[in-house]
């Protein structure tokens, strides 16, 4: 079917449907623990809200991302396999993730989003472009803020179960799918409210959650992802409001299958004796204490602990086992709110003192290699954001970072918008960025400098009762890019640079007859510069840089529409999303050019009517409607068509 006679269908589907919503906001005031005001910011920022989050049909917080004008996001065969995000053209580890104030990338970068699962967020807060001043290392191309559900005056418990199946493509040539249908299923329990209500000294409060994942895949064999994960957070206020300290717990159990033979390649069924699998523990943990020593001012400390373990097991010797901790220590003092004469200040002065340490095996039966990975960053601070008579906002952060091996970077960050009427800001700035190497990047070059990156924006926004408008330009470019080359010593050297430039649009528009359709679109230009030397020309890793040539997997061209409506009790949306030509690997030294494709999705609930504040409803999701078979990834088959069918159950009494 053609894919415009296909968005034409869904327009007229929900045109004419009875069915419908409008979406109600609830962005957070502050962006992470910075100066940084939501809606005053001069910077690109885009927030995912617990309301869109349950209506949008994503089954991961890649499937949400892919929403995000600016971000490029491409999975790797089925759920649970390696979601890749590139922002504004940035490389895929150059995305810094923070979960409730803890920064969870590995050391290094990556990130895989996969084992985060997205049944107790409350918002998940999108910053594009490089972020170093305000939040440090690997905050280089975006910056991604995940918050899970706070704890409640009230308690509140929420239910959510729901069923369904994966459906693969036609018989292929390897036996990898025959189109058959494989079994799925979500349930998610969370509970959360005061520990003692009454109290009027310290007050206690609290929330749990639990939430697991089983997932056949969408192939005939070796093709699965199982996921628990337990979400727990205690509060605690005290000295008339004075004292608060906050703790939070996450916990993740992972267990992705990959169809393999015995030497860990992709084959067909009959050829396929092993079974590989990747086991994934993620837990962290973390306490905040502020304490407000007089008006508008604090001191603060927050401690946090990351720990993330990897287990890959195959029928060969490819074993591998590998582990890594996060300390991080936060001394701040904060200014909030300060008047004088028309003019609002927020303020945050710090020291932050990072230690890293983590151990990497391979062939784990022997432990032929072993090698480790020791160091710290220390790290003092400065933002401020300044309110001029509500018209006139400039954010400004200053870092300096010194590392234990590669030396001391400075960050500047600058943005400033304008409000020309309470409807239209003007808004715009420069930021940098940095990346320290990766476990095995330093463990061969310890002298290595940090990935750089650079960046001018302008761009903005237009807001009333029918119509939201934002629109970006941003231009960027990055250095000391660091590359494996198999020739010539050290093998990870500072080689690459590339320059990137495009502009992101995106907007809502509410219709009649509470018809909503959001929209957003991107245009991306990249270039690998810079590349014409002999170590870059005869080297590992040519495809990807080639002088003058786009970036792979970058597609110039991608955006989508989500069109929504609510009728009395009954919801529908509808999503199409686009993604153009992109180059991609063929191997080490060849890219092919990878074709644009269409993914169409379905999310609709009915909503029962209770009583004294209970809510529940009935839901239904759709993805890949049509099993449309695309390809995000070169030799990557990606799923086909997923059904789900569930109840969910929310109370506030």
């Amino acid at each position: 079917m053609n894919y415009f006679v296909k968005i034409f269908f869904l327009i007229i589907i929900s045109i004419n449907s009875s069915i419908a919503d409008d979406i109600t906001l609830k962005e957070p005031n502050k962006i992470g623990d910075t100066t940084i005001e939501t809606k005053k910011f001069g910077g690109s920022t885009t927030v995912i809200t617990e309301d869109e989050i349950k209506t949008s049909g994503a089954q991961s917080i890649g499937d949400l991302l892919k929403l995000v004008p600016g971000l490029s996001v491409k999975q790797s065969g089925s759920r649970g396999g390696l979601i890749s995000v590139f922002a504004r053209g940035q490389e895929s580890d150059h995305n810094l993730v923070i979960i409730d104030g803890i920064k969870m990338n590995d050391v290094g970068g990556s990130f895989n989003y996969e084992y985060i699962p997205i049944n107790n967020i409350e918002s998940i807060e999108v910053l594009r472009g490089p972020m170093a001043g305000f939040f440090g290392s690997e905050a280089l191309g975006s910056v991604i803020i995940i918050n899970t559900k706070n704890p409640t005056n009230e308690t509140q418990i929420s239910l959510m179960a729901s069923m369904g199946f994966n459906q693969s493509f036609g018989k292929d040539t390897i036996g990898q799918t025959d189109g058959g249908t494989f079994f799925v299923n979500e349930e998610s329990l969370s509970i959360s409210g005061p520990l003692n209500k009454n109290s009027n000294d310290v007050r206690l409060d609290y929330s749990i959650a639990f939430q697991r994942v089983d997932d056949d895949g969408f192939r005939i064999f070796n093709d699965s992802f199982n996921n628990k994960s337990l979400n727990a957070k205690l509060n605690i206020t005290a000295l008339e409001n004075k004292l608060k300290i906050k703790s939070s717990l996450f916990d993740s159990w992972a267990t992705v299958r990959y169809p393999t033979n015995n030497s860990g390649g992709v084959g067909s069924y009959s050829s396929t004796s092993g079974t590989q699998r990747d086991f994934r523990h993620l837990n962290s943990r973390g306490v905040s204490t502020t304490y407000e020593i007089y008006d508008y001012s604090q001191i603060g400390f927050d401690y946090s602990y990351f720990f993330n373990k990897r287990a890959t097991r195959d029928s060969g010797s490819n074993n591998i086992d590998w582990w890594e901790k996060k300390k991080k220590y936060n001394y701040y003092y904060k200014l909030n709110n300060y008047v004088n004469s028309g003019i609002t200040l927020n303020s945050k002065l710090g020291f932050e003192y990072m230690d890293e340490r983590s151990n990497y095996h391979t062939n784990a039966s022997s432990y032929a290699t072993d090698y480790g990975h020791n160091t710290y960053i220390e790290s003092f601070y400065g933002m401020f954001s300044i309110n001029f008579y509500e018209s006139i906002v400039t954010d400004f952060a200053l870092r300096k970072d010194d590392h234990e091996y590669h030396g001391s970077t400075y960050s500047p960050t600058l943005f400033i918008s304008k409000f020309i009427n309470p409807q239209i800001k003007i808004r715009g700035g420069y930021s940098q960025g940095i990346k320290y190497p990766g476990i095995y990047e330093t463990y061969s070059a310890i002298s290595l400098k940090p990935e750089e990156n650079e960046s001018y924006e302008i761009g903005i926004d237009y807001q009333n009762n029918i119509h939201s408008l934002s629109l970006t330009l941003f231009k960027s470019k990055s250095d000391n890019m660091i590359a494996y080359r198999s020739s010539g010593s050290p093998s990870y050297r500072n080689l690459d640079e590339a320059k990137y430039q495009g502009l992101e649009l995106s907007g809502l528009l509410k219709l009649q007859n509470e018809l909503s359709l959001r929209y957003f679109f991107t245009y991306l230009e990249t270039k690998a510069v810079n590349a014409n030397n002999t170590v870059q020309q005869n080297s590992y890793n040519y495809a990807n840089w080639q002088n003058d040539e786009a970036l792979l997997r970058r597609p110039k061209t991608s955006g989508g529409l989500i069109l929504s409506k609510t009728y009395e009790n009954y919801f529908v949306s509808i999503d199409t999303t686009y993604t153009g030509g992109r180059w991609d690997y063929e191997n080490s030294t060849t890219r092919l050019y990878n074709d644009s494709y269409w993914d169409f999705g379905l999310y609709s609930d009915y909503t029962f009517n209770n009583s004294n504040g209970y809510k529940s409803k009935i839901f239904l999701t759709i993805s890949n409607m049509f099993n449309d078979k695309k390809e995000e990834i070169l030799n990557f088959t990606s799923p086909g068509r997923t059904v789900m069918v569930g109840f969910r159950y929310d109370t506030s009494n």
